[in-house]
């Protein structure tokens, strides 16, 4: 699922907004954090998460110091970093930042899912893409236009790596036996139990709208 998004130069301000939007809708356990080479995110993880530690009293006269900031002990983040010689990627490198090290397998320092994701949502909206002409005009239009963007993706688009073989072939209008339930993100998120029709998105308000 998309937890978050933001819109604009990638700079420590909006990943510390884009960590902040993503700690508001976490439950239980922090995740496995995984980005490019950009400290920004660093930072900005380490900012939300983590512990002060005070310094033992020595006894001596004085201001005693300023507690020690570190990691919070479940936050585990690590980078994937392409190193590219003009257009060609000659090689990658994997780095721990936070975390125990023996409890990540290097199968998991990638960031091949947020990759595909930003496929998906370039190839259905043209104003991400680079060097095209269909470029934002306007950035409350094209926040309002990635919202619906990220609403359809939830509740109305299937999932191929997500549908669920049945336990019984379903017949579809009597004649097609149907072997897999297409689902959605917001279904395998419990969210909802049905893929919803864009007709059904569209009328749907949210509670906090509702007067």
């Amino acid at each position: 699922m998309i937890l978050a998004l933001v819109v604009g130069p990638r700079t420590q301000a909006s990943a510390d907004t884009l960590i902040g939007r993503t700690a508001a809708v976490l439950v239980g356990r922090l995740p496995l954090f995984a980005s490019d080479g950009l400290d920004q995110y660093g930072v900005a993880l380490f900012k939300r998460w983590h512990v002060d530690v005070p310094y033992p009293r020595t006894g001596r006269r004085g201001r005693p110091r300023h507690p020690a900031q570190l990691a919070h002990p479940e936050l585990r983040y690590v980078q994937l970093v392409k190193h590219r010689e003009g257009r060609r990627l000659v090689s990658v490198s994997r780095r721990v930042i936070h975390g125990n090290p023996a409890d990540i397998d290097a199968g998991q320092i990638t960031t091949s899912l947020v990759e595909r994701l930003n496929l998906t949502l370039r190839q259905e909206n043209a104003t991400l893409r680079r060097k095209t002409l269909a470029f934002a005009k306007d950035e409350d239009e094209l926040r309002a236009h990635l919202a619906l963007q990220v609403a359809y993706y939830h509740f109305t688009r299937p999932h191929l790596s997500l549908r669920r073989r049945l336990s019984r072939p379903a017949l579809v209008r009597g004649k097609t036996r149907r072997r897999w339930e297409k689902r959605t993100p917001a279904m395998a998120a419990a969210i909802t139990d049905r893929v919803w029709s864009l007709h059904e998105l569209l009328r749907y308000r949210a509670a906090n709208n509702v007067k």
